[in-house]
């Protein structure tokens, strides 16, 4: 890849093809400032600016920039002006304490923050004052107030007119930033995005303009994305697969987004900007799932008749594109006929445009994304992690439901002896953890030509990728068996009545559940049997443990019998990011929930 084919080449290409077509919107709804819109051209002026602001102070090509935000503006003028000053954009997680901001303070260097918001301001002020740093930081919203220790303040309105100022009176500034816009080093980092800490302490991965370019270039092929699709940024940037498939593959094809800082108003902000392309997480699409099946049990009289055609046609329909078995005609017009039924629901939670979803994070249950292929809304899986940020992706028109898909475009894969799913290290691969060289050799065989994954696989005739587990998370029993939780989990909460489950039993002889009960079951079927009590209460009742043990029996039928759950407990409050039980990246903190439920745990094994 030379530097007429990086990220900035791309960015500085689309302003000047499409500069007066929007960018990316923000809206008040959606938890923005203000209803505003950037062209293209706007967003490259503003991103020019930021980035002559940075030169203009002296901070050097080479420097790290920290940003503390949500989805908003201020996310993409930093990050492209960060890269077009020859700076590294280090993004760190909205939820993150003062402690951990300060952890990424010292690590990196970084002479600039940037915040979104006056709690991110004084979160970000209180990790400068105890680093040990001293900074410029760079706040959106209105002016900072008060002394800041340590630390220079700016509002993002001022920086951006002294950067403007820089251009027209330092013309060696303009003159360098255009020249590595259009000649910037590949090799040279881009980003470093920190990895989630399921397994261990949060790293720093290095990721270059040749990796960030290589991925999105990928994705954009692989979707057929290009000017007329629209996305949403849901997700937060410094997420691996947001900044790669919602900021920078957008750059790459030229798609417009809105930002959306507030993710509880998904489905208000499909509605207001109908994304023709949709990346969510798996809880989304099993929301959607639940409200689609909730239409279909409230339908009467001709509605309910066309819902259970469209769901027995659907699912027939499915396993045969799963099986890439050709679909016969009078089966695809029955389905054709039958489908506008779910037209409102799939509206009210997607908009109309919709014509790719995509799901990542984590696998999708398999009876969740058989049902929304039935009625039309088909997710295509896919698998990488921050080190290689996509490693497989199922095809439109391809999509088995179990898989994750064959490689991406210039990703090679292997299995190893022990059946860790390795990939050949390229163009697409990180480059090491920042401060961390014997970390980064551990990432890599020994030859240095492979990524450890740390998770198990296999890959089928069809050359599909299947994640079965995860190498450091297999549970031990004490009869010697190694058990994968992860596949076990991801059917289990397929089930209506669960909505997550953590299996348990490393050094036990037999594996138990942590199961967190689906409340809208829980409470409709409360209602229908005219049962009353709050969520412990009904937990409590022994007919939802029947339905949960049901549920539970139906994936162990189709598991080996040292690999079945033989006992489990119900826990009403799910597991979550805010108490600290799953990951950023919505990973389970294995060794947090047993504390948290270790009495709870220890009735599991009398």
């Amino acid at each position: 890849m030379s530097g007429t084919d990086t990220i900035l080449a791309r960015f500085m290409a689309q302003a000047a093809r499409q500069g007066d077509r929007i960018a990316f919107t923000t809206r008040i709804a959606l938890g923005g400032r203000a209803d505003r819109s950037w062209t293209w051209r706007e967003w490259q002026d503003d991103a020019m600016a930021f980035a002559a602001r940075l030169r203009g102070l002296g901070i050097a090509p080479g420097s790290h920039v920290v940003i503390l935000a949500r989805n908003t503006p201020v996310w993409p003028i930093a990050d492209l002006g960060t890269l077009l000053a020859g700076g590294t954009s280090v993004g760190i997680y909205p939820g993150s304490g003062a402690a951990q901001v300060a952890a990424v303070l010292r690590e990196t260097e970084a002479p600039l923050a940037v915040v979104d918001s006056a709690a991110h301001h004084d979160t970000m002020c209180e990790a400068i004052a105890t680093s040990g740093r001293t900074m410029h930081v760079v706040r959106e919203d209105e002016a900072a107030t008060g002394t800041v220790i340590a630390a220079t303040p700016h509002t993002l309105d001022d920086w951006l007119g002294r950067g403007r100022a820089n251009l027209r009176e330092r013309t060696a500034i303009a003159t360098e930033l255009v020249h590595r816009a259009a000649h910037q080093d590949p090799a040279r980092p881009a980003n470093v995005i920190y990895t989630s800490g399921s397994t261990g302490a949060p790293k720093g991965a290095v990721l270059s303009h040749r990796a960030i370019a290589a991925n999105a270039a990928a994705i954009a092929q692989t979707l057929g994305a290009d000017d007329g699709d629209s996305q949403l940024s849901l997700l937060p940037f410094c997420h691996a697969a947001e900044r790669i498939f919602g900021l920078y593959t957008r750059v790459t094809a030229g798609m417009s987004c809105t930002l959306v800082p507030d993710a509880s108003a998904v489905w208000e902000a499909c509605r207001l900007a109908e994304p023709t392309i949709f990346g969510g997480l798996p809880r989304l699409y099993e929301r959607l799932h639940d409200a689609v099946l909730a239409a279909a049990r409230g339908a009467t009289g001709v509605d309910a008749t066309r819902w259970s055609t469209l769901l027995e046609v659907g699912r027939h329909r499915a396993a045969l594109r799963a099986d890439g078995v050709p679909v016969p005609e009078t089966l695809e017009q029955l389905w054709r006929e039958a489908r506008p039924v779910a037209d409102a629901v799939l509206a009210s939670h997607l908009g109309t445009r919709l014509r790719l979803a995509t799901s990542g994070g984590a696998a999708l249950p398999v009876a969740v994304a058989e049902l929304l292929d039935a009625v039309g809304v088909t997710v295509l899986g896919a698998y990488g992690q921050t080190e290689h940020l996509c490693v497989a992706m199922q095809r439109p028109g391809a999509v088995d439901f179990v898989s994750a898909g064959p490689p991406m475009p210039g990703t090679t894969l292997r299995i190893a002896d022990d059946d860790e799913i390795l990939v050949q290290r390229g163009a697409h691969t990180f480059d090491g953890y920042l401060h961390q060289p014997d970390e980064t050799r551990a990432a890599f065989t020994a030859d240095g030509a492979w990524l450890h994954t740390g998770d198990l696989g296999a890959i089928d005739a069809r050359g599909r990728l299947r994640v079965t587990g995860r190498l450091k998370e297999l549970l031990a029993l004490s009869t010697g068996r190694k058990v994968a939780p992860l596949p076990i989990e991801a059917r289990l909460a397929g089930d209506p009545w669960i909505a997550q489950a953590l299996l348990v039993g490393e050094g036990r002889k037999y594996v138990a559940a942590l199961v967190v009960p689906r409340t809208e079951t829980v409470l409709a079927w409360a209602a229908s049997h005219d049962v009353r009590g709050d969520l412990d209460a009904l937990l409590a009742h022994p007919e939802v443990r029947t339905q949960v043990a049901a549920a539970i029996e139906s994936v162990n039928a189709t598991l080996a019998p040292p690999d079945r759950v033989q006992r489990f407990a119900l826990v009403a409050e799910p597991f979550t990011v805010d108490d600290g039980t799953l990951t950023p990246t919505l990973k389970p903190r294995r060794a947090e929930i047993a504390r948290r439920h270790a009495a709870l745990l220890e009735t599991l094994w009398p």
